[in-house]
């Protein structure tokens, strides 16, 4: 089997929303009251706080389901006890937010929640499957979901 990089997903969009929060900033400072059309179609940085805080929740996750390696390493250490809790985080997050979401951030939380739940039962059966046959389980070995 050849070895596959991990995929990794940047969210390059934040650095738009920074550079249009500075923008509005220094139009108030100047005394300007109205944004421009882009700024105004702009989501709101609470939006971009809360997608953050997702992403985060969804790597920590990916980085305890092994998907993603440590940089500088090839070698992944599998957590299931903490890729569970931070499931169960993003889970509780979508209960307690119901109804203060926009459509697209729920949507998002909810997919990012099922993607994860998805890949923590493909890891749970390899490590039966593993446990079974009496082996260790290697990086290299995993099967990506």
């Amino acid at each position: 089997m050849a070895e596959e990089s991990p995929e990794i997903i940047v969210d390059q969009d934040w650095k738009a929303r920074v550079q249009r929060e500075k923008a509005e900033a220094q139009a108030r400072q100047q005394g300007e009251a109205q944004p421009s059309e882009e700024e105004a179609a702009a989501p709101p940085a609470e939006a971009a706080s809360f997608m953050t805080l997702v992403s985060s929740l969804a790597a920590q996750t990916m980085f305890a389901l092994g998907v993603i390696a440590p940089r500088g390493t090839q070698e992944v250490v599998i957590d299931l006890d903490e890729a569970k809790y931070s499931i169960d985080l993003l889970m509780i997050l979508r209960d307690k937010t119901k109804g203060n979401l926009t459509p697209q951030e729920s949507g998002r939380l909810t997919a990012t929640i099922a993607e994860l739940q998805q890949v923590y039962v493909a890891r749970v059966q390899q490590m039966h499957e593993s446990a079974l046959e009496g082996g260790p389980i290697h990086p290299r070995d995993l099967k990506q979901p």
